[in-house]
């Protein structure tokens, strides 16, 4: 088990490197490379339990006590920030004050003789009961907490996405959102087993998970993978909390958009996209497509919602279902594959393309062709 941890802090130490020494870095690099550095620290800490090291190094295994909670904070953070084009506030310093008070309440501790802090060490922490009982809460509780508060933060920018993109696979973050789920799941088991020796265990898997995926996804070690946009629907501010329970055709009705000036840019967006077809591009946004009627990415948001009673993303992947039915028709066409007419209808990979045709058709593709012979 110990060279089980051994490979866990060395690969979180690699990683904390590669962002460390990365062109461009971003707060969100930053952000990451904390996570992993500190993630080093959760394992450690049972690594030196597990040696028998503790004995010789109590000071360090005291040190690493809050690094549990704040793996859990950079990971909230990182998930802010990566889904969000915004600046990194300095105010989020405030979420490490529950790391801050784990180890103000072992500050006592550090101005011990060594032989006070091997007696205490060997006491199983005798005259730190209370110092124990806290600091596990405060793990337990903040650790569920900002696992709760990251999946809250994906789960409303991925829905906020397709206002905005038509393509979202690969700023969908599927597999933050596995990890973020991973570790809320392995929180809620710890709570009732209260087994540090799984925190360590768990973060070891976390940390090689992490490796895999760094080399799988372009956005965890690469660019940013949000792109710049003059769209506000993704960066704004919080709206107010009713405006998510409505629904598409009510959100905007206190919008100072008029009904003339709204029916306008409907038959003008209708219109080029049945004459210029701008969603064969595979990457069209909704303030590209803005541009060519033109109008304001907002306004043509609530056109949309308004007189199409769907999102951008399902309005254009509709369009991009219907020509592919149109070219699957034509005879000259018999000779393509599915695939290639869907890719020539915008669409860029073969499970964003089932998917779709499956939401609109009710069938597969193949079962599709199929039933048309």
């Amino acid at each position: 088990m110990n060279y089980f941890f051994t490979v866990g802090i060395s690969i979180a130490l690699f990683l904390t490197v590669i962002l460390l020494t990365k062109q461009n870095r971003s707060a969100t690099d930053f952000i990451f490379a904390g996570l992993l550095f500190f993630a080093a620290q959760t394992i450690l800490n049972t690594f030196l339990v597990e040696s028998g090291l503790y004995l010789t190094y109590p000071d360090l295994l005291v040190f690493c006590f809050p690094s549990p909670i704040i793996v859990s904070v950079f990971l909230y953070l990182y998930t802010k920030y990566q889904t969000n084009n915004i600046q990194f506030q300095w105010r989020e310093l405030w979420h490490f004050a529950p790391a801050a008070i784990i180890f103000l309440i072992y500050v006592r501790f550090f101005f011990s003789s060594p032989s006070q802090k091997l007696a205490i060490m060997q006491s199983k922490g005798a005259g730190y009961e209370f110092e124990n009982l806290l600091r596990i809460a405060i793990i337990y509780v903040s650790g569920i907490m900002y696992s709760i508060l990251s999946l809250q933060i994906l789960f409303k920018y991925r829905r906020n996405i397709k206002n905005e993109f038509s393509n979202t696979e690969k700023i969908e973050f599927n597999w933050l959102l596995f990890l973020i789920i991973g570790m809320l799941a392995i929180w809620l088991v710890i709570l009732f087993v209260q087994s540090n020796n799984i925190i360590s265990i768990s973060s070891t898997i976390f940390v090689i998970l992490i490796g895999y995926f760094g080399i799988n996804q372009v956005n965890v070690f690469g660019k940013k993978a949000v792109p710049e946009s003059n769209v506000i629907l993704i960066n704004e501010e919080e709206k107010d909390k009713e405006l998510d329970t409505l629904s598409p055709s009510k959100k905007y009705q206190y919008s100072n958009l008029s009904n003339d000036e709204s029916l306008q840019i409907h038959n003008l967006l209708l219109k080029i996209l049945e004459n210029e077809k701008p969603f064969l591009n595979p990457e069209l946004t909704l303030a590209e497509l803005a541009k060519l009627i033109p109008t304001h990415p907002n306004k043509l948001s609530e056109v949309i919602n308004k007189y199409e009673e769907k999102n951008f993303y399902d309005l254009i992947n509709e369009w991009r279902i219907n020509n592919f039915l149109q070219l699957l028709n034509k005879p000259e066409n018999k000779q393509y594959t599915l695939m290639s007419l869907a890719y020539d209808s915008g669409f860029n990979s073969k499970a964003s393309f089932n998917r779709n045709f499956k939401k609109y058709t009710g069938k597969t593709p193949s079962e599709y062709q199929i039933n048309q012979k």
